[in-house]
């Protein structure tokens, strides 16, 4: 029989990691906690961002643009809410830069902003050391499995591959993913082919 009440229930925080762009009028401040930068192509596909599965990709099969995207966790020093930040791989290059300077990512703080204050306007990201005599950062998350639950897909169909010119770029199981395609999980509404001088949008 159902359980019926007079109550609603308080709303429950959803498990697992929320994934966070850089806002439009305002500034992402974040300290890294990945050690690296986690790199995987994607599309806007069926309303939606989705990984590229080549060599099996509807996706590319139907000529829909694809571009590299750039994941690693982060953590909100003032809420210490831990979570996967998302940008493009043009604004990760000070990442990048700060890899081969120290050698980790950990540890970094960052600031994202969106200068023109659009939507989908350009990402500028500046880094600079983190405290941590004042701040203990939570252990990283296991990027890839996170972002299969993201989007919706089967944990064991993510792989790691190094096929990509790209550092840490993911690859999935076409065949597996075939079966997960009704997720609302990403609003991005632009979507434009990867440029090789890493501009971004």
């Amino acid at each position: 029989m159902p359980n019926w009440s007079h109550d609603v229930p308080k709303a429950s925080k959803r498990l697992g990691y929320e994934l966070r762009r850089t806002p439009a009028d305002r500034p992402l401040k974040a300290i890294a906690t990945s050690e690296t930068i986690h790199v995987c192509f994607t599309h806007f596909w069926g309303g939606r961002t989705v990984p590229c599965e080549q060599p099996n990709c509807d996706a590319c099969n139907a000529l829909s643009p694809s571009r590299a995207h750039v994941y690693l966790s982060a953590m909100d020093p003032i809420t210490r809410d831990h979570f996967i930040f998302e940008c493009t791989a043009g604004a990760a290059v000070p990442f990048e830069d700060w890899i081969l300077t120290y050698q980790t990512l950990r540890g970094c703080y960052f600031q994202a902003t969106r200068p023109q204050r659009r939507r989908n306007g350009k990402v500028e990201i500046t880094c600079k050391p983190a405290d941590q005599t004042k701040i203990t950062l939570p252990r990283p998350p296991n990027i890839q499995r996170a972002m299969a639950v993201i989007w919706q897909l089967p944990g064991a169909s993510v792989q790691s591959t190094g096929e990509s010119n790209l550092p840490h770029a993911l690859t999935t199981n076409s065949d597996e993913t075939a079966k997960m395609r009704i997720n609302a999980a990403d609003f991005e509404t632009v979507v434009s082919k990867p440029k090789s001088n890493g501009s971004t949008l």
